[in-house]
């Protein structure tokens, strides 16, 4: 018999690798997809990883490392942590629900205060720190509030796993049958990710050291939030690029198909940035292009005072000299308010289309 390699070398592996991480990103694109044939897409996102040489180099490595992110995102698929078998896993996770005609995302009412506390812990959560904000926005009023008092199980080892916890107030002990206490649960930390994308047994026991508030997501509600947001995501994301001039001609001259916009729309992201940020700038090379899904920015060339263009708002686009070539950016656009754009690089676009100067070039009226 083979000798085992030590638990804790296996350990560093996997984190030095990351790899729970990106397994699950794959997992959560599977479910997201609805997809029946679940192996295909994680060997697919898996071999995006694989460091294989690549006879593309207009783009340099910055530009390759966001290609594969915005693969991940792909269908606005997420990431998270999972710690079992994927095989196993992965088959149940891409069963899909029967959901009831009526069925409807939960909302519950909130304060701010926790509104943006669970917004900040899901932005720093393994599981859906890679989600949308706009996902996550949806899955913050579904977060319901439950209580424990002092001896209760949150969570028992063993038993059938179907909701994730973000612990608000007091302090937990997590524990697993063997090793006894292996960490405190306090303000912030979540615990039943594994709930989420494969209703796996728990592998812990979770138990309140003292009156406990914590916010309780379940199972379902994840599953069906991403998967109905991804379908409106996509006709949205559609209707936004069939809107842009380019995108536009090149359909009325045939040179693109409906189809093909699709799949463009499937491979966006969605960015947010603050008031003020800065989303490009005067004089930096192009790879990017973008288009305002909700917020607005200004342009500005020369000084933050001088704008050169009106307002844009949803549906205005900028950037889109960056899907031609990479030349320097003529002004820069700055967030007025908290923004949310769609965005694809040159080299995205490339791989699934080809070059956009090449399709523009067989239509008559590109340069008129």
């Amino acid at each position: 018999m083979a000798d085992s390699v030590p638990i804790q070398k296996v350990r560093d592996y996997i984190q030095k690798y990351n790899i729970e991480e990106k397994l699950s990103e794959a997992v959560n694109m599977a479910i997201k997809q609805e997809s029946t044939d679940p192996f295909r897409v994680i060997a697919e996102y898996l071999k995006t990883l694989a460091n294989e040489p690549d006879d593309e180099d207009e783009e340099d490595d910055d530009v390759m490392d966001e290609e594969e992110e915005r693969r991940m995102m792909a269908r606005r698929g997420g990431g998270g942590a999972t710690g079992a078998a994927p095989k196993r896993h992965v088959a149940v996770a891409a069963a899909k629900f029967e959901v009831p005609a009526d069925w409807s995302a939960p909302v519950f009412d909130k304060p701010e205060e926790a509104k943006m506390f669970l917004k900040d812990t899901m932005a720093a959560n393994k599981l859906m720190k890679s989600l949308a904000p706009s996902d996550r926005e949806q899955l913050m009023h579904a977060f319901k509030e439950v209580k424990f008092g002092k001896g209760d199980a949150i969570i028992t080892q063993g038993d059938k796993g179907d909701k994730f916890y973000i612990l608000d107030k007091g302090s937990a002990d997590i524990s697993i049958t063997g090793k006894g206490s292996v960490m405190k649960a306090t303000k912030g930390i979540a615990f039943g990710e594994l709930a989420l994308l494969h209703n796996a047994p728990r592998a812990a026991t979770v138990t309140a050291e003292e009156d406990v508030s914590a916010w309780e997501l379940d199972e379902i509600s994840f599953k069906m939030i991403l998967m109905g947001k991804s379908q409106t995501d996509s006709t949205e994301y559609k209707a936004m690029l069939m809107g842009v001039p380019v995108i536009q001609q090149a359909l009325n001259k045939g040179a693109l198909s409906e189809a093909q916009v699709t799949e463009l729309a499937g491979v966006m992201r969605e960015e947010e940035h603050p008031e003020g940020r800065n989303i490009i700038t005067e004089g930096e090379e192009g790879h990017h292009f973008y288009i305002v899904r909700s917020g607005e920015v200004k342009c500005t060339k020369g000084t933050p005072a001088n704008e050169v263009s009106k307002r844009l708002t949803k549906g205005d686009f900028f950037g889109e000299l960056a899907l031609l070539s990479s030349d320097k950016r003529a002004a820069t656009v700055t967030a007025t308010q908290t923004t949310s754009v769609l965005v694809i690089t040159r080299a995205e676009f490339t791989r699934l289309l080809g070059s956009l100067t090449d399709i523009l070039a067989s239509s008559t009226s590109y340069g008129s």
